[in-house]
């Protein structure tokens, strides 16, 4: 991502509405997922640490990352073991094996995520799963999307082909962030025919909005478990080793 991408993550990750409802959401599916006791964790693709805390009370946490400046800060949280490294053929702990293996957003950061899930694959134990969140449909690509140095957005069909061919089950997946994505899509449509260096939608808004939209995003987590949402800006999924 570019540099100033980076300071923006670190500095709005505790308390920007995106952030904030995606870890409630995720920490809400989490505890449904059927692990072994004392399960043993890693994250890949950590960034600057702000879901290492909801890792942390499912089991050991093992995680790692590319940044050097995210690592700095994923570290200084003093939550499991964080160490530098990158997907597909640089993953730490070469001596571990993983029951859940977590990535936010991180798979469309990778060129070739094909290798990189099977990489990850690798890393399970027997009946280990894999928990993941990427943003969803392609026509969404805006300038967003080139800040992050993102390489695609998924439909749900094409995630659940790629996680298949690398030789998981899935169990779970559904479309999130529903509410606002007649909004939000709109924003996006606007921003893909831009060539601006700024990606338009992503500081944090007013306090009172900011609360405002945490509430309603996060109010999903009621919904997820029951209903599986058919669209919206987010996929979340869960699969298990076959």
């Amino acid at each position: 991502m570019e540099q100033s991408v980076y300071q923006e993550h670190i500095e709005q990750e505790e308390t920007h509405w995106w952030f904030v409802a995606r870890r409630a959401i995720c920490s809400s599916l989490l505890v449904l997922v059927r692990l072994p006791q004392n399960p043993v964790v890693l994250e890949a693709g950590c960034g600057s640490g702000g879901n290492l805390p909801i890792l942390t009370k499912i089991g050991k946490v093992f995680a790692f990352e590319l940044s050097d400046i995210m690592l700095t800060q994923a570290k200084a949280r003093n939550i499991g073991v964080v160490e530098h490294g990158k997907l597909p053929d640089e993953i730490p702990f070469p001596e571990q094996k993983f029951d859940l293996i977590t990535m936010f957003d991180v798979l469309e950061h990778i060129e070739d995520d094909a290798s990189a899930l099977s990489a990850l694959v690798a890393r399970l134990n027997s009946d280990g799963a894999l928990f993941i969140t990427v943003p969803a449909f392609g026509w969404l690509f805006s300038q967003h999307d080139r800040l992050h140095h993102h390489f695609r957005r998924y439909s749900k069909k094409e995630l659940i082909a790629k996680i298949q061919a690398a030789g998981l089950a899935v169990e779970y997946t559904t479309y999130w962030n529903i509410f606002l994505f007649p909004v939000v899509a709109a924003i996006r449509i606007i921003s893909s025919k831009t060539t601006s260096k700024t990606s338009i939608g992503t500081k944090t808004p007013a306090p009172w909005l900011n609360n405002l939209m945490i509430k309603l995003v996060s109010s999903e987590k009621f919904i997820i478990p029951k209903v599986n949402i058919p669209f919206g800006l987010s996929i979340i999924l869960t699969a298990r080793k076959k």
